[in-house]
């Protein structure tokens, strides 16, 4: 059985910040340290820890987005947040496949952009309602696959692994070629 499969992809992991009482830190720790004791050499792109060059949307910018609101700073509020949205969007374009965690009680908009970003380019996904698939909104049964919607963390490193270790086959979504690229 082939192993490595996924070992350099790049996953960019979408959810909730604004309105998560931890800035969606948690689950993306979470997540990112089970592929690692799995042995997964997959790359994160997580908006909760960016890269240096990336503008950061948590802590003092946070409380800064938030002063700006009170003091109705309407123009430079767009002014940080087209970075961050063009930024983001570009996690997206960079990613080879998304993690989406989807917390039906809390209030998200970014998420669903960058979520519609990846359907757009038809990049593969996997969807994690911790409350449940039957709470997932009905919509997304309408635009994406159900078998992509997941309960916990646990089931998507699951999956991981099986695509990973090949005993999980990948779909024609997967396009792989850093590693590729590296040989060029």
């Amino acid at each position: 059985m082939q192993t490595g499969i996924l070992d350099e992809s790049l996953c960019y992991l979408i959810g909730a910040m604004e309105c998560a009482s931890d800035n969606g830190i948690s689950w993306r720790a979470e997540l990112i340290q089970l592929c690692k004791a799995k042995d997964l050499k997959i790359k994160f792109l997580d908006p909760t820890n960016k890269v240096r060059v990336l503008q950061k949307e948590i802590g003092e910018e946070r409380e800064k987005n938030a002063k700006l609101k009170r003091d109705g700073s309407w123009e430079e509020l767009t002014n940080f947040m087209k970075i961050v949205v063009r930024q983001d969007h570009r996690c997206v374009d960079l990613s080879d496949f998304v993690i989406f965690y989807l917390d039906p009680t809390l209030h998200t908009c970014g998420s669903y952009f960058e979520y519609q970003s990846t359907l757009t380019q038809k990049k593969p996904y996997f969807i994690i309602v911790p409350q449940g698939k039957s709470q997932t909104p009905s919509w997304l049964f309408g635009i994406c696959d159900h078998t992509k919607i997941f309960d916990n963390i646990d089931q998507v490193v699951d999956q991981l692994v099986a695509l990973n270790n090949g005993s999980e086959p990948l779909s024609d979504r997967w396009v792989l070629f850093r590693k590729q690229i590296n040989e060029i």
